[in-house]
């Protein structure tokens, strides 16, 4: 039995063994019209040879046959094809004799002749739907098997890449002051200088988070605290595929969005040179875990940071407000909508009534807008490396855009499956 997944695909087959002529064609008239195949021996030997032609899931034998007995036969069967469902007809009436047989043999269920039609069908059914029961669950225990791997491949995959793009970012840590605003510049550009990710983003919800820490009347280490690892909350995604973050959240499969919250654990191990810097660490590794305790880590509301809470809330507002959970952006009144349904699970409900209940709280003076194709104009320059669908190079940061190539990156764009936008610097000024 080779293809396990088959089982429940094709008819399943059985095979009678018998000596006695119209005890096989009795078998025939009975079993024709059901769904399984069909297989007839007259003895022992030719039964043996039919099972080493052919995939036989249940064997039904009579029990006293010249040369080879049935149970002889079903006993050599449970040793070369454990797999199979053995069935014993016996014409004996002494039980000790069928209790030896079944012993013997390792059938799993004797019927005594005549056997009556129902009886026999109804057996058959539950014989081989134990077989495809047995072959579905190690079928299923192969996938979940093939599953780790994949999981064990994907996680040592991650791992290597974890060690080889923080060491950069280590050597940077290595080397800053102790100055917190000089720490702040050396870590902001690395995450700033990524072409899949944006610093206005970053400065956005910074000055969101610092905003309602304020309103808390959180003490002035603590706002700052909030402010720094909000403006780094995302330093965790320079360790992962840029795929995973480069398109909205909820376009990602279950193990994208799995391998999306690892990014805590890369900002863990990036933060965690710097001893002064754990309680920002501490704030950025809890940024997804929910109020009601059933976040990635399933930390309770009393084990969250306050500035967790906070950041969670905030960064969330500008990622509907920019289409990085959805694919299109939200406006105000829409990302109250979405968000207050997650009120008391997913956030905090006081830091949630500060967001939509304080007036002028929030500030785009950070966000960059990028703008698309056709608003292009002469003498525009683009401010970032602008990347198509499959992450290569396009157009390098500083390209003055001209009415050639304008034109040409309209074209192109025409052969890409989303359209394309970039973020631009006013005019360059004569001189």
């Amino acid at each position: 039995m080779n293809d396990d997944n088959a089982l429940t695909q094709i008819p399943m087959t059985v095979l009678c063994v018998d000596d006695e002529l119209d005890i096989v064609q009795a078998m025939k008239r009975l079993l024709h019209k059901q769904n399984y195949n069909l297989l007839f021996a007259e003895s022992g030997e030719k039964a043996l040879q039919l099972l080493q032609q052919s995939d036989v899931h249940l064997i039904i034998s009579d029990m006293r046959m010249p040369t080879m007995s049935g149970v002889e036969l079903l006993e050599k069967t449970a040793i070369s094809y454990p797999d199979s469902y053995r069935i014993l007809l016996t014409g004996y009436e002494d039980m000790e004799s069928t209790v030896n047989a079944v012993n013997k043999g390792k059938i799993h269920r004797y019927l005594r002749k005549p056997w009556d039609n129902a009886e026999l069908i109804s057996a058959i059914e539950e014989g081989l739907e134990k077989v495809r029961l047995k072959y579905e669950n190690i079928s299923l225990q192969k996938l979940i098997q093939k599953q780790n791997n994949s999981l064990k491949e994907l996680n040592q995959s991650l791992e290597n890449k974890v060690q080889l793009r923080t060491k950069q970012i280590h050597t940077a840590l290595n080397r800053i002051e102790r100055n917190n605003n000089a720490t702040q510049k050396v870590l902001y550009n690395l995450i700033n200088i990524n072409p899949n990710l944006n610093g206005g983003f970053a400065n956005s919800v910074s000055q969101l988070s610092k905003r309602i820490a304020e309103h808390l009347s959180l003490s002035k280490d603590e706002v700052r605290d909030i402010t720094y690892a909000s403006l780094l909350c995302e330093i965790g995604l320079l360790g992962l595929d840029t795929a995973i973050y480069s398109k909205p959240f909820n376009e990602l499969n279950y193990n994208q969005k799995q391998e999306y919250l690892e990014q805590t654990k890369i900002a863990q191990l990036v933060l965690g040179p710097a001893a002064h810097l754990q309680s920002v660490s501490d704030i950025i590794t809890c940024q997804f875990e929910w109020h009601n305790g059933t976040g990635p880590n399933k930390f309770v509301d009393s084990q969250i940071p306050i500035g967790a809470k906070i950041l969670s809330v905030a960064r969330d507002y500008w990622r509907y407000a920019l289409g990085r959970i959805t694919p299109d952006s939200m406006n105000e009144t829409a990302v109250q909508t979405e968000m207050k349904k997650f009120t008391g699970t997913r956030y905090d409900p006081t830091v949630l009534e500060i967001l939509f209940n304080t007036d002028d709280i929030v500030s785009d003076e950070f966000i960059e807008k990028p703008i698309p194709t056709r608003s292009l104009e002469p003498g525009m320059v683009l401010k970032y490396n602008l990347f198509n669908n499959a992450h290569i190079l396009v157009l390098p940061e500083g390209h003055v855009f001209s009415e050639a190539t304008i034109a040409k990156l309209v074209q192109f764009e025409k052969s890409q499956p989303k359209p394309m936008s970039m973020i631009v610097e006013d005019k360059l000024t004569e001189a």
